[in-house]
């Protein structure tokens, strides 16, 4: 019986010693390529738009959806450290201050990114305020995206316009007032496409080192098209609508994400969650 009970108050004390231990060990494992999405900056002419806000929650619901990252939080995290983290003329005063301090390296320090928002792979970003970011909301990686142009498309159909050229030619020869109206029409006739192109980017950061680990950048295209008859009528418009502009924003969205996921699948960035 006395040994029974040294046995149990052993078992007692290891359970008290261990239990601490694996709770912590488990909450590591869950924090594992943890990993946030911070909000888009949009460098466009168009602050009215807003179109930051837009893809920054369709990159967001892309992401959760996809099921394959290890989210700490299900929307984009908007941090008050704007002029820290984006302001490129603030930083670069940051480093002239460092030169008249003596330090002349940092002016040619090329490793530091004058901002998170145009950052590339290999270059670091203010570790002290990543890494407090990261603790905050207990990630390891941030990602952050930029939009850098809204702007609007436009091409004529070439291989169209030939064949209507060809093809009204033949019907005027053909001889006759209808052939050559046809004809006239023909010639006149003009496919023309129209559209929203988006271009963004976007970067995965270590949170501790600030160090940009991943980023790229794409440009979506969407189109609609317009048929001009000559100057009898039309079919389709080449006018941009809200829809068309929100439509380019879902396709740049998903194109960037598609991006990432390909490297996370080929488990280069953001595994083992």
């Amino acid at each position: 019986m006395k040994k029974y009970g040294i046995f149990m108050v052993t078992v007692v004390f290891l359970t008290g010693i261990m239990l601490p231990v694996l709770s912590t060990s488990v909450q590591a494992a869950d924090n594992s390529n943890s990993c946030v999405l911070m909000k888009f900056v949009n460098k466009t002419r168009f602050k009215k738009l807003a179109p930051e806000a837009k893809i920054s929650d369709l990159v967001m619901e892309k992401l959760v959806a996809s099921g394959k990252l290890h989210l700490k939080e299900t929307r984009p995290i908007d941090e008050t450290i704007e002029q820290e983290l984006y302001d490129d003329k603030y930083r670069f005063e940051k480093k002239v201050a460092k030169v008249e301090e003596g330090n002349y390296d940092a002016l040619f320090d090329n490793k530091e990114a004058d901002s998170m928002s145009n950052a590339y792979q290999g270059q670091e970003v203010s570790p002290e305020l990543t890494s407090a970011i990261g603790k905050t909301h207990g990630a390891e990686y941030l990602i952050q995206g930029t939009i850098y142009g809204v702007s609007r498309g436009k091409e004529e159909d070439g291989k169209t316009s030939f064949w209507t050229s060809i093809t009204g030619m033949i019907a005027g020869k053909a001889g006759g007032d209808i052939g050559k109206m046809v004809g006239n029409v023909l010639r006149d006739t003009k496919k023309i496409y129209s559209g929203v192109d988006i271009q963004s980017d976007l970067r995965v950061i270590r949170a501790s080192t600030g160090e940009v680990v991943w980023q790229k950048g794409v440009t979506a295209e969407c189109r609609q098209e317009k048929v001009e008859l000559g100057n009898i009528a039309s079919v389709g418009t080449d006018k941009i609508s809200m829809n068309l502009y929100e439509m380019a924003l879902d396709q740049a969205a998903q194109k960037i994400v598609d991006e990432l996921l390909v490297d996370v699948d080929k488990g280069l960035l953001l595994t083992g969650n």
